[in-house]
C-alpha cells in the first residue's frame, strides 16, 4: 500500500512538473515576440494565467460550472469559435504612431488556413477586399475590423475609427521595422505576470480576474493633478448608492473649451474659482413636480393647451464644490448654465430633472432637492480621491431592465487614488461581484 502511495505521489509530482514546465516554456516563447519600433502603447493578455485561474476555480466549484452549462437552452456551436489560429501563452496588442489611438494591432500564426478563412467569413462576417499571392485583405462592413494574411500569418486591426489599414497591416504581417519586445521600452509589460498589463510611456496598469472580484491598478505621472498634502473628505450618508470626492488642485493648461449644447465653458475660467475640493453623492430618490402639457378642444372646436402637475421620483443627488461661489455662479450665469433668478440649472444643459443651485460664499451646491445642505463633518485620508458605487442600492434606485441587465451580478466598485513618494499617482480599483466564489471573468462572459 505504501509503495502504491509513493508511486502515486511521484506520478502527480511528475505531471505537475511537466505542466509547469510546459506553461513556463510557452510563456518564454510568447515573450520572445517582436513588436513595431513605432509602437506607442502595449497590452499583454496573459492567456495561460487566465486559463489557470479559471481552471483552479472550476476544480473548487465544479457544481456551478457544470450546472451553468446544462442550464443553457441554446449552446453555441464549437465550430463557430474554431478560428484556426495558434494562440500563444500571451497575446500582445499595440497602438502605432500616426494611427488612431483606439486602433489596436497584432500578429498571429495561422494553424490551419481553411479554418481561419472560414472563421473570417462565417463568424466575423468579413468581406474579402483584395486577394493575391502575397496576401489577402479582408475587412468588416463598417471597416473597423481588418485582416491582412498569407498562408502562415495574419495581421489584425481592431479600431473604433474607420481608416484604410491595408498598408500598415501589410507591414505588421511582414514585421517591417520590428524589435523584440524585451529590447523595447515596454519591459514592465513583458515581465508582468498579471492577467492584463498595459503601458503607454506614461501609464503602467494591470488587471486581474480573481474569485468574485476584478482588481486593477494604474500608476502614472500627472502633469496637471496636484494632490492635497493632507487630504480630507466630507463624510457621506451611509445610504449612498454613489459617492465620489477629490481633494486636489489642477494646473492651468493650454486653453480648453467644454462644449455644452448651445453654450461653452473655459476650463481656466472654472479653475480660477475652484478651491481644491469637490464631491458627489447619490442618496435614494426625491420627488419633483413636472408640468405635463396636453391638448384638447373647447366647445368652439379650438385647440387649447392643458397643463397638469405630476409628481415623479428622481435621483436625489448632490454635487458640492468648494469655490469662490459668488464668482463661479456669475460666470456660470453668463454662460447660460444656471439661472440666478430661478436658481435652477438651465434645462437646455440638463433636461432630465430640475437641478437647484444652492450653497454659500464658499461652496456651490447643485442638487435635485431644493435647499439641499451638505454636512461639515470631515475625515482625513491617505487618498486624495475615491469613488464608491454600491450596485445593490443603485439597481434598486434605477430599476430599469436595460441597466440592471448588465449590473445585476455586480455588488460594489471602489476606486482610490494616492500620491506616491516618487511623485507618481497610483490608482487602485476593485469591482466585487454578488457571487464571491466564482471567477469574475467567467461571470462577466456568462452575463453577456
Amino acid at each position: 500500500m505504501k509503495k502504491l502511495l509513493k508511486i502515486t505521489v511521484v506520478i502527480i509530482l511528475l505531471l505537475l512538473i511537466f505542466f509547469l514546465g510546459t506553461f513556463k516554456y510557452r510563456q518564454y516563447k510568447a515573450n520572445g515576440v517582436s513588436i513595431p519600433k513605432n509602437a506607442t502603447s502595449l497590452v499583454k493578455l496573459n492567456i495561460d494565467e487566465i486559463y489557470k485561474s479559471i481552471a483552479a476555480n472550476l476544480i473548487s466549484n465544479p457544481g456551478y460550472y457544470f450546472k451553468s452549462d446544462t442550464n443553457k437552452t441554446t449552446k453555441p456551436k464549437v465550430e463557430d469559435f474554431d478560428h484556426g489560429l495558434k494562440i500563444p501563452a500571451s497575446i500582445y496588442l499595440y497602438t502605432l504612431k500616426n494611427q488612431p489611438k483606439t486602433a489596436f494591432f497584432s500578429r498571429f500564426e495561422i494553424k490551419e488556413l481553411d479554418r481561419f478563412e472560414h472563421f473570417l467569413l462565417s463568424t466575423l462576417k468579413l468581406q474579402v477586399v483584395k486577394s493575391g499571392k502575397n496576401g489577402n485583405y479582408s475587412k468588416s462592413k463598417t471597416g473597423n475590423i481588418a485582416v491582412y494574411y498569407n498562408t502562415k500569418y495574419a495581421a489584425i486591426a481592431i479600431s473604433t475609427e474607420v481608416i484604410k489599414f491595408e498598408l500598415i497591416l501589410k507591414n505588421v504581417l511582414n514585421q517591417k521595422d520590428f524589435i523584440e519586445v524585451g529590447k523595447s521600452n515596454f519591459d514592465l509589460v513583458k515581465n508582468s505576470t498579471e492577467h492584463v498589463a498595459f503601458a503607454d510611456g506614461e501609464h503602467f496598469g494591470t488587471l486581474n480576474f480573481g474569485k468574485g472580484t476584478i482588481n486593477l491598478t494604474d500608476e502614472f505621472v500627472s502633469k496637471s493633478i496636484i494632490p492635497a498634502a493632507k487630504p480630507v473628505y466630507r463624510k457621506f450618508n451611509n445610504e449612498s448608492a454613489i459617492s465620489f470626492w477629490v481633494n486636489a488642485d489642477f494646473k492651468r493648461t493650454a486653453k480648453q473649451t467644454l462644449i455644452l449644447k448651445n453654450t461653452s465653458l473655459e476650463r481656466d475660467s472654472i479653475a480660477k474659482y475652484y478651491q481644491r475640493y469637490l464631491d458627489f453623492e447619490w442618496v435614494n430618490t426625491t420627488q419633483q413636480i413636472d408640468s405635463i402639457i396636453t391638448y384638447d378642444y373647447n366647445d368652439d372646436f379650438e385647440k387649447v393647451e392643458k397643463v397638469t402637475l405630476q409628481k415623479r421620483d428622481v435621483p436625489n443627488f448632490v454635487l458640492n464644490i468648494s469655490a469662490d461661489a459668488i464668482g463661479l455662479k456669475k460666470y456660470l450665469s453668463s454662460r447660460s448654465i444656471i439661472n440666478l433668478d430661478s436658481g435652477i440649472v438651465n434645462k437646455s444643459v440638463f433636461p432630465l430633472y430640475n437641478v437647484f443651485v444652492g450653497g454659500d460664499n464658499e461652496r456651490l451646491v447643485l442638487s435635485t432637492s431644493k435647499g439641499s445642505k451638505v454636512g461639515d463633518s470631515t475625515e482625513s485620508s491617505n487618498n486624495f480621491f475615491a469613488l464608491k458605487v454600491n450596485f445593490l442600492k443603485l439597481n434598486k434606485q434605477i430599476n430599469h431592465p436595460l441597466f440592471t441587465r448588465y449590473t445585476k451580478n455586480l455588488a460594489l466598485l471602489e476606486v482610490n487614488g494616492n500620491k506616491q513618494e516618487n511623485g507618481k499617482i497610483k490608482v487602485d480599483g476593485r469591482l466585487a461581484f454578488v457571487n464571491k466564489d466564482i471567477n469574475s471573468l467567467y461571470q462577466l462572459l456568462k452575463g453577456f
